[in-house]
C-alpha cells in the first residue's frame, strides 16, 4: 500500500514538474509609425519582456522624430504560437 502512495506521489511530483518547465514568455513588440496612426509598415523599435518597457520605448521613439507630423508607437504581444 505504501509502495502504491509513493508510486502516486512521484508521478504527481514529475507531472508538476514538467508543467513548471514550460513558461509562458509575454513577450512585447513596440512599432512605430511614421503617422499619427498605425497606417503603412512599422518600423520595429525593439522587442520587451514586460508591456511597460516596450511603452517607455515607443515613447521614447517618438520624443526623437522629427518629421513635421504627429508620429504613432503601438506594443503589441508577441504570438509564440
Amino acid at each position: 500500500m505504501l509502495c502504491r502512495i509513493a508510486a502516486i506521489l512521484s508521478i504527481a511530483g514529475a507531472a508538476s514538474a514538467c508543467a513548471t518547465q514550460r513558461q509562458i514568455v509575454h513577450e512585447w513588440t513596440a512599432q512605430g509609425y511614421l503617422s499619427p496612426a498605425p497606417t503603412g509598415e512599422p518600423e520595429i523599435i525593439g522587442v520587451y519582456d514586460n508591456e511597460a518597457d516596450c511603452i517607455a520605448a515607443g515613447e521614447a521613439w517618438m520624443s526623437r522624430q522629427v518629421v513635421g507630423n504627429p508620429v504613432y508607437a503601438d506594443c503589441l504581444p508577441v504570438d509564440h504560437d
